[in-house]
């Protein structure tokens, strides 16, 4: 009899561990998202005890969709009595949109067109994109379908194709013109994503671009010849995310070597990219972001933006082969933003400001070693009814230059 007992006693923390371990999870609150596709993310949660988990992180990986807004969090016994289920009820961002396309350097270049998107296809969180624009430089047309993992250890998947046609103005850090043609440009690529874990996604992206050069100015700085050129770059990319109560703050690292093929010699690719905050208090987080770009044989047509190193003190018309930067910067929370009439409803979301100072080491044939260093400041609007995740108006000052410019953002964050 004692034995019997002492045998139960035993039995007993593992019976009720088992019954306070979440065993399902449920999501509520959907209309067009397919239920297995919103309860993707919470898988990870499965296993762990009800009670410890951290309703912050169930925040950031509804978040991490881009299509659902999470409005309550909860874990309760399940009615069958087999452990615990999480719940969470969400609600949908609009994710087909219209949009109108704008760009302008606030100088002589503008743009003007229409984009179509959805970011939720058929319910699946696929990514559709149709969009075209003309302006007074350039004009383009592009389509890109993105297939979104659903399950574990299945591969996502995107196919886009572009035309456009562009004059081309290399400048320095003041704008003035160092180097211009007109190119047209066709380019059909093929992009596999898999998820490895939570936190590790492998990729590789396959491309072949058609660059026809059909004009070019007189000056010395000319860009050579157009080609046909094929693509490959592998990735490897490291994401967590966190929910502090007011801000979404991130830790990323991608790195990326690309092979290039044209008709006239390969030359190669290695960027390395990261994003790393943390809160100081909730709703006040500091960051570091930069990178480094290496592409020593890169010809003019396939120079890159100080934006490949996530630095934005330069104009996107400033082009080198290589480039090493770094930015410190700090958010603070705002105002959350509810209660609006209903025409002004895809505006709700969070007000955030940010600052950060800024330096980055550039190289290329025309204006060889430069170093910049400078300031930026942004107002960030992060939409939670709509399913872009961004909209920021920000100015930039490049101190070693003396150059002050203002610009804006759809999208992401500056």
């Amino acid at each position: 009899m004692s034995r019997i007992l002492l045998l139960f006693l035993l039995l007993i923390p593992g019976v009720y561990l088992s019954a306070q371990t979440i065993t399902a999870v449920s999501v509520t609150g959907l209309k067009r998202t397919k239920p297995h596709v919103a309860e993707y993310p919470l898988q990870k949660f499965i296993g762990r005890e009800g009670m410890s988990v951290d309703f912050n992180d169930v925040h950031a990986a509804i978040l991490d969709t881009g299509i659902l807004e999470p409005l309550s969090i909860g874990v309760g016994r399940r009615a069958d009595g087999d452990g615990m289920i999480l719940t969470v009820q969400v609600r949908e961002k609009w994710a087909f949109l219209p949009l109108p396309l704008f760009k302008t350097d606030f100088d002589t270049v503008w743009s003007a067109g229409l984009g179509i998107m959805d970011n939720n296809a058929f319910g699946l969180n696929d990514k559709f994109v149709l969009a075209g624009a003309y302006g007074n430089t350039a004009w383009f047309a592009t389509a890109m379908y993105q297939y979104t993992p659903e399950r574990n250890h299945f591969p996502g998947w995107n196919v886009m194709g572009r035309y456009g046609r562009e004059n081309e103005r290399d400048t320095d850090q003041h704008k003035r013109i160092l180097r211009k043609f007109e190119q047209d440009t066709i380019t059909g690529g093929l992009g596999i994503q898999y998820p490895v874990t939570d936190l590790l996604t492998v990729s590789a992206a396959f491309s072949l671009q058609q660059r026809i050069i059909r004009k070019r100015d007189d000056s010395p700085n000319d860009p050579g010849e157009g080609t046909l050129a094929g693509r490959i770059t592998p990735s490897l990319e490291l994401r967590r995310s966190n929910w502090d109560g007011y801000l979404l703050r991130e830790r990323r690292a991608k790195l990326d070597y690309t092979l290039t093929l044209p008709d006239m010699h390969p030359f190669h690719t290695v960027s390395l990219r990261g994003v790393y905050e943390m809160s100081i208090l909730p709703g006040f987080k500091a960051g570091l972001r930069g990178g480094i770009r290496y592409s020593p044989d890169a010809p003019p047509i396939f120079e890159s933006p100080a934006s490949s190193v996530i630095i934005d003190i330069l104009p996107g018309t400033f082009s080198a082969q290589h480039y090493a930067g770094a930015a410190l910067g700090l958010e603070k929370f705002i105002y959350k933003i509810s209660k609006v009439p209903k025409v002004l409803g895809p505006l709700q979301g969070t007000i955030a400001i940010f600052a950060s100072y800024q330096t980055v080491y550039s190289y290329g044939p025309l204006l060889e070693h430069q170093f910049d260093h400078g300031i930026s400041g942004a107002l960030n609007l992060y939409l939670s009814r709509v399913a872009i995740p961004t909209i920021g108006i920000g100015v930039f000052y490049n101190v070693a230059k003396n150059e002050f410019m203002v610009g804006y953002n759809m999208g992401v964050s500056f």
